[in-house]
């Protein structure tokens, strides 16, 4: 170290060489930094990447279900339309002769039918028969009498029509049994449409 420290040039090359070295160590370490800083970087892109691949992933998946809800609603749209439709014909058809109906003969018939249904339905103490305003006025004492031997019961005739347009109402005490035109075409509808509804599944599978 005496003989470099006495040397200018040796101790120029003793300079250089360790600032080569040190050069070596950095370029080294830089290097090393640089590998280590791509690799991270490859790694976060790759991590990124599957992210967004699961991202997107979930995205079609979250958006096939959605379609498949979508798709499902208008399979029960379309059934239920299919479903409405020849109830809906049905019933404005059934509506239409059963309004002509009040007006004719054969109403009177009809209004016996009911009253015997609705006093076999009730099967207790002696019915009061209230009509609709048109059939109200059929139901005359001589009338219930008829009616009340051929059902073996004692029919009577409310004070005042029923409010419907069609059929009537038999009561007994707390016991009713509504044979309305009106009430019965409704029942008759909620059968109809789950009829054309198993109908309709049917087709489907």
């Amino acid at each position: 170290m005496t003989t470099v420290l006495g040397d200018p040039e040796a101790l120029a090359a003793d300079v250089v060489r360790r600032a080569q070295l040190k050069a070596v160590q950095i370029t080294e370490e830089a290097k090393r930094r640089a590998a280590s800083i791509l690799n991270a970087a490859e790694e976060e892109s790759i991590a990124l990447r599957r992210r967004s691949e699961e991202a997107t992933e979930k995205q079609i998946r979250a958006l096939s279900r959605r379609n498949a809800a979508r798709a499902e609603l208008e399979v029960k749209r379309r059934l239920a339309q299919l479903r409405e439709e020849p109830i809906q014909n049905v019933w404005a058809a059934t509506e239409e002769q059963l309004r002509k109906l009040v007006e004719q003969p054969a109403y009177l018939d009809v209004l016996k039918h009911l009253a015997l249904r609705g006093a076999r339905e009730i099967d207790a103490g002696d019915p009061v028969l209230a009509a609709d305003p048109t059939g109200h006025k059929f139901l005359s004492s001589e009338r219930l009498k008829e009616w009340s031997e051929e059902a073996r019961v004692q029919f009577h005739r409310a004070a005042e029509p029923a409010d419907t347009w069609g059929g009537l109402i038999v009561t007994s005490g707390r016991f009713r049994f509504d044979a309305t035109f009106s009430t019965q075409l409704y029942l008759a509808r909620a059968s109809l449409r789950e009829t054309v509804f198993q109908i309709l599944s049917k087709g489907r599978t």
